[in-house]
């Protein structure tokens, strides 16, 4: 119960940050747009042809590749500016913590410092997953209902998006356990997501390196990092229904998170207030 509260906190507090009522209200907005910009021609009782926003695409056959082909961008655009807005809206979620009085409040209870920083990093997950996955319901049924074209893989656009947030949040966690400062750990943070594309490839960067100790450097980075590129690729891969040929994004991106949360804890159950 008291780490289901911290939970429910934590939700409270991040609602009363303007940010995910913003983000809510930006889903809304999209989702309106497709149900208004999208129009799909009947003719005896037959699809013909799919308007958006005013343009026509092809005939009957290339329409199940049209829907797929902007549910991919949906999910594109969700996943760069959704976890940016989502690092962004969480940044001081653990600096606030930290700060005295508040921390002094938390720890005066009869509550552990695991459930303190793991319920406050699980509150900060519930939260931006409701705002994902509203918006990838909602356009989901939308396209769903007005193509006839069920493509299920898109829901898991919504896990792979989570998954993301969730191991950078572990960084900006443990980020913040150590500075206590919310632009310090988001700065840090946002270098590594944009630094991800780079990592990917490393293989064209070894050529520019006069020493083989950085091409060693780099491929530790790449294997210890978070690889935000390819699961933002892997994304599109599920929803065009295409074969994973390997999932070791995921799983060595949730055991960064694992570390990190780890960490967090321990240097947090260790600190003196």
């Amino acid at each position: 119960m008291r780490f289901l509260a911290i939970i429910q906190l934590t939700i409270r507090e991040s609602l009363a940050k303007k940010t995910f009522i913003a983000f809510w209200a930006i889903s809304t907005f999209i989702c309106l747009l497709f149900i208004f910009a999208l129009n799909l021609d009947i003719v005896n009782g037959a699809e013909s042809s799919i308007k958006l926003f005013g343009l026509e695409g092809p005939q009957l056959v290339e329409l199940n590749k049209i829907i797929i082909g902007v549910e991919a961008g949906v999910a594109f655009l969700l996943f760069t500016g959704g976890i940016f807005m989502s690092l962004f809206a969480t940044s001081n979620l653990i600096p606030t913590l930290l700060q005295p009085g508040f921390i002094d409040l938390f720890i005066s209870k009869p509550v552990s410092r695991l459930e303190i920083i793991v319920g406050r990093f699980t509150g900060a997950i519930v939260i931006v997953a409701l705002n994902i996955f509203y918006l990838i319901i909602f356009t989901f049924l939308i396209m769903s209902l007005k193509t006839g074209i069920w493509n299920w893989s898109f829901l898991a656009a919504g896990l792979m998006i989570v998954i993301t947030f969730a191991a950078l949040f572990a960084l900006m966690t443990l980020l913040g356990v150590i500075s206590g400062s919310g632009p310090f750990s988001l700065m840090l943070t946002y270098l590594i997501l944009f630094f991800s594309p780079l990592l990917l490839q490393r293989d064209h960067i070894y050529a520019l390196l006069n020493a083989r100790i950085y091409g060693y450097i780099l491929d530790g980075l790449y294997y210890i990092l978070p690889k935000t590129t390819e699961l933002g690729m892997l994304t599109e891969e599920l929803i065009r229904g295409n074969g994973i040929q390997t999932w070791m994004p995921v799983w060595t991106s949730l055991l960064f998170g694992l570390l990190s949360l780890g960490l967090s804890t321990y240097i947090f159950q260790r600190k003196d207030f």
